[in-house]
């Protein structure tokens, strides 16, 4: 079984998230997930914390891969510039 951990700062963001961010932060988190969270015994503090985090986490990793995307992008245009150049001469 999977045991997840509360970091503190997330603990602290999720109790002081308003009712109305609160119910649109768990509507975000699988139905799975809450369930198993529940049944180990987390608060819903808790659980708030775990999605919060998780949700840093993807969009971290979200980042990560649009700044790839662009460097390679970026890369390509320089690479195939010379044949831009080629048909606006055209």
């Amino acid at each position: 079984m999977k045991f997840h951990t509360c970091n503190a700062q997330y603990l602290e963001k999720a109790r002081e998230l308003s009712d109305k961010k609160a119910e649109r932060l768990m509507s975000r988190m699988s139905v799975h997930l809450h369930a198993q969270l529940m049944q180990e015994g987390y608060s819903p503090v808790q659980i708030m914390a775990i999605q919060l985090e998780i949700e840093d986490e993807q969009l971290s990793e979200w980042r990560e891969r649009v700044a790839q995307v662009r460097e390679q992008e970026k890369q390509w245009l320089v690479q195939n510039a010379h044949l831009a150049n080629r048909t606006s001469v055209n």
